[in-house]
């Protein structure tokens, strides 16, 4: 039998966007003034010239004073860290410790100090690692392939532990986000700057790699309601897109909308580069629709 959806809390109306220079997280915000919220945004840098959004208080989640920012709101959405499978392993790894893990820590001290109504954290299909077929649910064990993962899933345990002691905590495990405004790094956009002239797509494998993914406008929605709504604490939702799209198929879409094919650099499999994601997202649609 389908999960009755959460209720809205009508309680919930500013809202705290962290990482609010992100590509998500713009999204977020603008999906927040759209139902007619509040969205309070912060990051420790402006947002690029391109933003849609500008950054209310710009400051390190790390060292800054949260209480009175904190305070101030109904519910978190907490967006900020550092991204990247690739840029994790090695001396890397604590920049995602710091940024994905004490800042988390330090925001989760401040609601719970606070009493902020609802904490909604990004996670990430990484803590799952490989899936070699079928879809994952979210009771699957998190056994994460990079430190990235890792940092991933150690926020989670960490975000569980507070919600232990009160705070009302939903993780969310995105998969693979796309659309505009997205960053420089990631794997469309580099295909097309690739088409018009810039490097070559750096493709490592053999292609056949293959992604939930998820359209930033739909992430956008699923969040926003994970943080107006009475969800049951610390318990996390996959959030991700019904088709599992391969590297190879991107790169075909890339070459029929472009009419060129996508200039190539071929590499070996990148370390802790999972084979395939797949996102079962029936809590999410049962919660959240």
């Amino acid at each position: 039998m389908p999960a009755v959806p959460a209720a809205a809390d009508p309680g919930v109306q500013r809202v705290l966007v962290t990482g609010a220079s992100g590509f998500i997280a713009q999204a977020v915000t603008s999906e927040l003034r759209r139902l007619g919220l509040v969205a309070v945004t912060l990051d420790r840098r402006p947002p690029a010239d391109h933003g849609r959004h500008s950054v209310d208080h710009v400051l390190d989640l790390v060292d800054a004073d949260l209480d009175p920012i904190v305070g101030d709101v109904d519910a978190v959405i907490h967006l900020a860290g550092t991204p990247g499978v690739q840029s994790s392993w090695a001396d890397g790894f604590d920049l995602h410790v710091r940024n994905n893990l004490v800042a988390t820590q330090r925001l989760c001290e401040s609601a719970l100090r606070t009493n902020v109504r609802r904490l909604v954290v990004a996670s990430s299909s990484s803590v799952y690692g490989s899936v070699d077929d079928g879809l994952v649910r979210e009771d699957r064990a998190l056994t994460p392939v990079s430190p990235y993962g890792a940092s991933k899933a150690a926020t989670e345990h960490l975000v569980g532990a507070y919600a232990a002691r009160g705070l009302s905590v939903t993780p969310l495990r995105y998969f693979t986000v796309y659309g505009p405004w997205q960053r420089s790094d990631m794997a469309i956009h580099r295909m097309f700057r690739a088409v018009l002239g810039g490097p070559a797509f750096p493709l490592r494998g053999d292609g056949h790699q293959a992604r939930s993914f998820t359209f930033v406008d739909d992430v956008a929605r699923a969040t926003v309601e994970a943080a107006r709504r009475r969800l049951p604490s610390a318990q996390p939702l996959n959030i991700g897109g019904h088709d599992v799209v391969s590297v190879r198929h991107l790169l075909d879409a890339v070459r029929d909308i472009t009419g060129a094919r996508v200039p190539l650099e071929r590499l070996p499999a990148a370390p802790g580069d999972p084979a395939r994601t797949a996102a079962d997202v029936t809590r999410a649609a049962d919660l959240l629709e």
